[in-house]
């Protein structure tokens, strides 16, 4: 006869302050000699930073904020850049209000489609090299992130395709561009695309082909390890029941695939965020290119500390969202509580 054994959780123990402080901070002597020296260190280190923080020259921000915004945007087309970042944020916090209430995709989809129509009519006059500071920031890591995953995908199912042609073309182009410094690749199109096309692709769109080229492969790797992590009994199982290789992929694999490959993939996003600021060398004016150009005149020539103080919040900001959102996301689904 079978005996069951209920498994119990681990009882709740309420901690004071003090008995919480004891335990974890002054439990012995070698315990208690660590806090007060990392107390130490830390109160003089948030000290200097606190002190420089208020003798510091922010004029250099405050005085520039539509320059840290647009960059040299011309003064009639500004109100615009306004009015969608406005709709952007309107969508942003309906999505999130959206989610909480758990309304459907297909609403949400349905309203960052309508977003991005209206965003594209508001901005039409506004030429892409007309676009600088936080905006190109944004707008260079938007439109790759969206180019570069369903590439990627397309990609990684190349790469555990049965067709030896699909497949070998995934892996070379997997291995070269994962081989290549991103810097190569910027470089690269901007240098070898200007002597094929000439002017007919502005700086701005080169800089967008080579981070979607780049960031595909490695979105491909992860489509494959996310692809390779779903038991193989499920494909067998499914392909047992009559659906076809690409139903399987389809209606089987992937939703799984996606759920695991989300935390891998929103890291690859925020690296993607941060490599933007290495379009700087092929000449936009990105936030760190308006923050040197800034620091090239002359009233703010000592104020370097100020700018990548500023730069590194703004950086961090965002990808906090970014990584924020996908705890969000990772929750909603599940993952990591099964």
């Amino acid at each position: 006869m079978a005996v069951r054994v209920q498994v119990l959780p681990p009882p709740e123990e309420r901690l004071t302050p003090w008995r919480w402080a004891r335990r974890n901070l002054f439990d012995g002597w070698w315990n208690t000699l660590l806090t007060a020296a990392t107390a130490a260190a830390l109160f003089f280190f948030v000290s200097a930073i606190l002190r420089w923080a208020v003798r510091a020259h922010w004029s250099v921000v405050t005085d520039n904020l539509r320059f840290w915004l647009v960059g040299l945007m011309p003064v009639e087309l500004v109100s615009r850049a306004y009015w969608a970042g406005g709709l952007v944020a309107a969508a942003a916090l309906l999505t999130a209000v959206g989610a909480r209430l758990r309304v459907g995709a297909r609403v949400l989809l349905g309203l960052w489609g309508g977003t991005v129509a209206a965003v594209l009519w508001v901005m039409s006059p506004v030429r892409l090299d007309q676009i600088g500071g936080l905006y190109l920031t944004l707008l260079l890591a938007v439109v790759s992130i969206s180019l570069s995953f369903p590439i990627g995908v397309l990609v990684g199912m190349g790469r555990v395709s049965r067709l030896p042609a699909v497949r070998l073309f995934s892996v070379l182009y997997i291995e070269l561009i994962r081989g290549i410094p991103l810097i190569t690749v910027l470089l690269w199109f901007f240098v070898f695309v200007t002597l094929l096309s000439g002017d007919a692709i502005t700086r701005v769109q080169r800089a967008m082909i080579g981070l979607t080229i780049f960031t595909s492969a490695y979105v491909g790797e992860i489509v494959r390890a996310g692809i390779q992590s779903v038991p193989r009994g499920q494909t067998e199982a499914a392909r047992a029941v009559g659906l076809s290789a690409v139903q399987t992929m389809r209606f089987v694999v992937l939703p799984q695939a996606v759920k695991n490959m989300i935390p891998a993939l929103v890291g690859q996003f925020i690296s993607l965020f941060k490599d933007t600021s290495l379009t700087v060398i092929i000449g936009l004016s990105d936030l760190v290119g308006t923050g040197r150009a800034l620091l090239a005149i002359t009233a703010y020539l000592h104020d370097t500390q100020e700018v990548y103080v500023f730069l590194l919040v703004v950086y961090f900001v965002f990808s906090y969202l970014l990584s924020y959102g996908s705890r969000v996301l990772e929750k909603r689904l599940g993952l990591g509580e099964r």
